[in-house]
């Protein structure tokens, strides 16, 4: 489930950007790389849910750019996903038809984790919630173009405008595989970091919605927050500016055991209008106590899982009360800013129940047609965050950010549930930490 729904906007897009001379747009030695290789990362995906090449399922992708005047063979060239490991995957030799880039040309590069589906499908994926992208001559040393790259937005690409050159900006019509030049894009409104307080509510406490809502283009005219035990027939509130990008609306009170469901609505003078996901609050309620115990984020030979044939990013969770806990519904995310990234399904509850003094498995591996447990995110081995959420959508049961991390080292509480980290070389998927 994604925190933001975008509706169509209705604004023509901006002038088209001025042409430049693209030899001056990018150094022909790329001093700063080491390499004469005349290569550059021109655009990347990292959230795709159904923007581009769908006969892949979707997956996240980057487009290098030659802007020599030669051929360039990729075949033994690496790629990665992490600069602390610039050989984390080698582009095949032998397939030169499939893997030459031509002068002026564009070639993409899925990062989906299936390299049997060809030389340019790397055996990693790229995180959402930022990392980096890294291009290597074939003999690992020389560094051809990378990146570091921030938190995305769902099916909205990074690329550069005009091609090659040190202008990057964002575009909600990605166009891998061709030229980013053209017509500059207007953006809508994005709304991040929605919060409910008090964080128990209790009859007769005043409730007050707060978030961060903001527009690239400068021009957000409305924010309102619309509520109600029944949003058919809800109530609708302007939402004011507390500070910079932050709207907050009082609410008010309510009676104990009340549910109010809300959502929040940006728009902006393009017409761009934007909703966030349907979210509640209950009065009185109290969250379980869970806990993120153990993760691993770079995970290459630790932990095997058949359905996929595959060795998937993981976060263990624990349970340490007498009573077994569901956590169908809850939400998991990679991101801070948005809670509801990926709703866990409420469809099989035998699989998604915690025993009591027990844990559960999430695999982040992107791939939730093979189970209730397979999560729609990938976990950054550069360090990002991790949240577990109440199915309201807004009560954090627990987070955490964490840095980067080494391969088949998982981190997790020593004992189960304290406030102590370690690593672990001995990971413990699914069992106690202790």
């Amino acid at each position: 489930m994604k925190l933001l729904k975008i509706l169509v906007p209705f604004a023509a897009l901006a002038l088209l950007m001025a042409a430049c001379n693209l030899d001056d747009a990018v150094s022909g030695d790329n001093p700063d790389t080491g390499s004469d290789v005349k290569l550059v990362i021109n655009e990347y995906l990292a959230s795709n849910d159904a923007c581009c090449f769908p006969e892949f399922d979707y997956p996240d992708w980057f487009e290098l750019y030659n802007y020599g005047d030669v051929a360039v063979d990729l075949g033994g060239m690496y790629v990665s996903d992490s600069k602390s490991d610039y050989k984390a995957f080698q582009i095949p030799t032998g397939s030169s038809d499939v893997t030459t880039v031509q002068p002026g040309g564009f070639i993409v590069i899925f990062c989906d984790g299936m390299p049997e589906r060809g030389p340019l499908h790397t055996s990693f994926k790229l995180g959402s919630g930022g990392e980096d992208i890294t291009l290597t001559e074939s003999n690992g040393l020389a560094v051809i173009d990378e990146l570091s790259y921030g938190p995305q937005d769902t099916d909205i690409s990074e690329g550069r405008n005009p091609d090659g050159s040190d202008n990057w900006q964002k575009f909600t019509s990605p166009t891998p595989g061709e030229s980013n030049t053209g017509e500059a894009p207007t953006f809508p409104p994005t709304i991040a970091n929605i919060a409910v307080t008090p964080e128990t509510i209790n009859p007769g406490d005043a409730v007050m919605i707060s978030a961060t809502v903001s527009d690239s283009d400068g021009d957000l005219q409305n924010v309102i927050v619309t509520y109600g035990a029944d949003l058919s027939a809800g109530m609708e509130k302007d939402m004011v500016v507390a500070s910079d990008d932050e709207y907050s609306a009082d609410l008010g009170s309510f009676d104990d055991g009340s549910v109010i469901y809300f959502f929040i609505t940006a728009s902006d003078a393009a017409e761009h209008v934007t909703v966030s996901d349907t979210l509640s609050f209950q009065v009185g309620f109290v969250p379980p106590v869970l806990y993120i115990n153990e993760f691993m984020a770079s995970n290459d030979t630790t932990y095997y899982d058949p359905a996929t044939d595959d060795y998937p990013d993981w976060i263990e969770i624990y349970n340490p009360s007498s009573k077994p806990v569901n956590i169908g519904g809850y939400y998991v995310t990679d991101g801070l800013d948005e809670l509801t990234a990926w709703q866990i399904p409420d469809t099989q509850p035998d699989s998604t129940t915690i025993p009591a003094n027990g844990f559960l498995l999430l695999l982040a591996d992107k791939k939730p047609e093979y189970g209730v447990l397979h999560i729609k995110l990938k976990l950054s081995g550069g360090g990002e965050q991790i949240g577990f959420t109440a199915p309201n959508g807004t009560t954090l049961i627990d987070s955490l950010t964490y840095g980067e991390q080494t391969t088949d080292v998982s981190e997790g509480r020593l004992p189960d549930g304290s406030d102590n980290w370690t690593n672990f070389t001995n990971p413990t998927p699914g069992a106690s930490n202790n």
